[in-house]
């Protein structure tokens, strides 16, 4: 499941033509066909700009209507991209997570109000000169944050973040003297000293600089001690130490490097895999230990505990099980392929749904009370926007936690373990198309992850999603109900199947509903589950998104949670 940020061009032009279509009409934007109408991707007509006067503010085509601090976000992150695909998914969301939250914090660190989204206490102090809480002065705090929490946490990544922040002057600003590379060595002295940090913080007078760099170190220390073993010390290791290694002892009951007799064929079995070049390895279950031991950023003790998805039922040898997957992939269309790969890349969807976000509060002419834009034509703020995405970066990881928990509960074994022992000739998808050949060769549409089956973790984060945005839709007054739009995947373009789709195809939703449900049938589609994983991953973590949805919201000063 390689994940990537999408297009931020994408993400915030596209936000345009949904919003003149919605101004346009005169009405909120909740069809489909009017977003395939108004879509920037497809061409058209060079007209000159138009200017509605859409609920009492002035609404020009051209640039979304939104804060343009967003741009450096959206901007800034791409080059994130190419580090994180290196990790797999858990570890991913983890930092996604924490990109989020160090975010958040600026926002709080620049207010009088707002609290640590990490401790969900104040936070360790705030800037104390109201004048300086600018979006200008956030918006390079996060800007310096993830720069620093790159270096502490994703070496390889800072220096591509950095080449891009520096070379940006979408606000007329150059962030090279703003946002550095190297941490203050005072700043590492201090330690968890509170006193040495506002010392430390009064003699840069407050910048963005030492704020982001602050920021971004309490947001390390916070990390170190969540439960990913991220420095591999946890429990007595001193050298020598692996990041992110299991503290549980779990090991695969089901290797078929050993022996074990015959009672073990249902459990997870790490599979072959190789880079290409002649080099073969056995997976190893991928942070086996988050599940019991991981920090929750919304849930509680007792949901680790009452959380747990029911035995599937699954039949004794799999085979009926494993004929339905067969026969599912036999039946790919290239719709249905584009669905396998566009949701196999959790980060592309996140961007599809932050863009439908923003194209929902422009098309509905949000007056946002709470978070004012700086431009009275624009509807989104550069707060409201990451109040949305970090709750939602947040939500994500309380729930790879809870389906992590049970996969390694039920330690189930993947459809390919059992599909390649059949013994028998299949017809079914491959890469050259539909074909005849021994099971044996069978292999899934995507890569299968290094984790046991079942539940499904992509449908306990869809389910998360879907759950997230009508709770937080409902609790700002909006009607939840908007279509999701995902950039064109163009023709030829698919990374497993030469020549699909035939032609471009742009998948819409009608709803948040329809995309997760959407999701979580693609993972069958792909032959990495049985179809029993995905409704148990529904059930399991529905509510998660709400409770998430329900604490950002709450945080606000005009929250209905508040």
């Amino acid at each position: 499941m390689k994940m990537k940020f999408g297009n931020p061009a994408f993400l915030l032009s596209s936000c345009a033509g949904v919003a003149i279509a919605a101004a346009n009409k005169g009405q909120e934007q909740n069809d489909v066909g009017s977003l395939r109408e108004r879509s920037p991707h497809r061409p058209q007509p060079i007209v000159p700009p138009k200017v509605w006067n859409y609920r009492g503010r002035q609404l020009q085509e051209g640039p979304p209507p939104i804060d343009p601090e967003i741009f450096v976000l959206a901007i800034s992150i791409r080059p994130l991209d190419k580090s994180l695909a290196q990790y797999e998914v858990p570890l991913i969301l983890r930092f996604t997570n924490y990109f989020g939250a160090n975010w958040w914090n600026c926002i709080a660190a620049y207010s009088t109000d707002y609290m640590d989204t990490l401790t969900k206490n104040y936070p360790v102090f705030r800037v104390p000169d109201v004048t300086l809480h600018t979006k200008a002065n956030r918006v390079a705090c996060m800007a310096q944050s993830i720069s620093t929490y790159t270096a502490l946490s994703l070496p390889e990544a800072q220096q591509d973040f950095l080449d891009v922040i520096w070379g940006n002057n979408s606000l007329g600003i150059n962030y090279t003297g703003i946002v550095e590379a190297a941490i203050d060595p005072v700043l590492e002295s201090c330690g968890s000293d509170v006193i040495c940090l506002q010392d430390l913080a009064a003699l840069h007078s407050y910048s963005p600089t030492i704020m982001g760099q602050i920021v971004a170190k309490l947001t390390y220390d916070f990390s170190i001690d969540d439960g990913y073993n991220q420095l591999g010390k946890d429990y007595g290791c001193v050298v020598n130490c692996r990041s992110y290694k299991d503290t549980t002892g779990y090991y695969p009951t089901n290797d078929p490097n050993i022996v074990q007799g015959t009672n073990f064929e249902e459990r997870w079995e790490p599979l072959l895999e190789d880079n290409g070049k002649g080099f073969f390895y056995r997976q190893e279950h991928i942070t086996p230990h988050i599940g019991s031991r991981a920090k929750f950023r919304y849930l509680s003790e007792a949901d680790r505990d009452l959380r747990v998805a029911s035995d599937p039922g699954y039949s004794n040898k799999r085979l009926s099980e494993s004929l339905q997957v067969i026969e599912l992939m036999s039946n790919l269309d290239d719709t249905a392929k584009v669905e396998v790969e566009v949701f196999d890349d959790k980060l592309i969807v996140a961007d599809a749904i932050f863009n439908s976000f923003i194209g929902k509060l422009i098309g509905s002419g949000f007056n946002d009370l709470e978070f004012p834009t700086t431009d009275p034509t624009h509807f989104v703020s550069l707060e409201r926007f990451v109040n949305f995405v970090s709750g939602i970066l947040a939500s994500e990881l309380d729930a790879v936690i809870i389906a992590w928990k049970e996969k390694v509960n039920h330690d189930l074994v993947r459809p390919t373990s059992i599909i390649k022992k059949l013994g028998v000739n299949i017809t079914t998808w491959t890469p050259e198309g539909q074909k005849e050949f021994p099971s044996s060769n069978f292999e899934s549409y995507k890569r299968v992850m290094p984790h046991s089956e079942y539940p499904s973790g992509s449908a306990c984060l869809f389910q998360t999603l879907e759950d997230y945005i009508v709770s937080y839709m409902n609790g700002m007054g909006l009607d939840p109900t908007f279509p999701v739009l995902f950039m064109p995947f163009p023709a030829g373009s698919s990374k497993v199947e030469t020549g699909v789709p035939a032609q471009t195809i742009t998948l819409a939703y009608p709803s948040i509903e329809a995309m997760a449900t959407a999701g979580g049938q693609s993972r069958l589609k792909s032959g990495v589950h049985f179809e029993a994983s995905v409704p148990a991953a529904k059930e399991l973590c529905l509510g998660i998104g709400s409770i998430a949805a329900e604490y950002h919201l709450s945080s606000l000063l005009s929250s209905p949670f508040s």
